[in-house]
């Protein structure tokens, strides 16, 4: 058995996810946000996998408190643990992180991997035009094929590390995700809102309701996963004054319903 655990808000890791799991048998795809954050998390499959977007050069808050409910191993054996990570840019300590916080737990990383995507961050920028995108889906599916054919060998990596900086890496990236909650104070929506609620039906965090006015509301558990910007169909959510301009970004080959989240009000953070 074959376990394949993900968290996306756009798009880009779901992809890499689900490419993932057509080049194995017996693999079950099971989405992050979609799990019972009052349940520990068992790896007990011949292989897991955990697939998370980069943030802040360093992993989601999701993530981190998805690590931490992982249960310890008394004895790995066999199996075999893996970690994908992605992002526009410089994967930073996420890799790092996810090692030492397994560690602690007696659970060895056997392999990671980190796959360039194209940004979704519109509070920096817009995504390129079509030919650069183009070029980077290219690239990705190399590094995923190179990925699939490392991890089906059970081949060992270690993540990059390169000290004094990853040491400081963690540590920025640590304090930069822990200010993150709060930071949707910067989303509003303009007169182009239809109240249709696809906001609060992607967002992994149960962080957006809608108001008696059919109106998003932010409550201050963000993830700055840029789903709620990214997938609205009348772009009416914006990031401050930045973005109205901006183009939107999600992934091509992922349609939103795929990143709806489950709707149990005993998933909320």
């Amino acid at each position: 058995m074959h376990k394949i655990y993900w968290f996306s808000g756009t798009g880009n890791t779901l992809y890499i996810a689900r490419e993932f799991a057509k080049c194995f048998t017996d693999t079950e795809l099971i989405s992050i946000g979609s799990l019972d954050r009052s349940q520990d998390v068992v790896f007990d499959s011949e292989m897991t996998g955990i697939f998370f977007p980069v943030y802040c050069f360093g992993v989601p808050g999701i993530i981190e408190k998805f690590l931490e409910r992982v249960e310890p191993m008394k004895e790995q054996g066999d199996r075999f643990v893996y970690a994908v990570c992605t992002s526009g840019g410089f994967p930073g300590a996420a890799l790092p992180i996810v090692e030492d916080t397994l560690q602690e737990k007696n659970i060895n990383l056997n392999a990671s991997f980190h796959i360039r995507m194209v940004s979704n961050y519109i509070p920096l920028s817009e995504p390129p035009d079509e030919k650069h995108m183009k070029a980077t889906f290219e690239k990705a599916r190399r590094a995923l094929r190179i990925a699939v054919i490392a991890v089906k060998k059970h081949k060992k990596t270690r993540p990059l590390r390169v000290f004094p900086i990853d040491t400081f890496l963690k540590f920025v990236a640590r304090r930069a995700v822990a200010t993150l909650p709060a930071s949707d104070a910067a989303f509003h929506v303009d007169e182009n809102c239809t109240g249709c609620g696809i906001c609060s039906q992607v967002c992994p965090a149960s962080n957006i309701s809608l108001d008696d006015a059919e109106k998003p509301v932010w409550h201050r558990h963000c993830e700055q996963c840029m789903a709620c910007i990214q997938w609205c169909p009348v772009q009416a959510i914006q990031y401050k004054n930045i973005t109205r301009n901006r183009k939107r970004y999600h992934h091509p080959d992922v349609c939103v319903g795929e990143i709806y989240r489950v709707r149990d009000e005993e998933q909320n953070i």
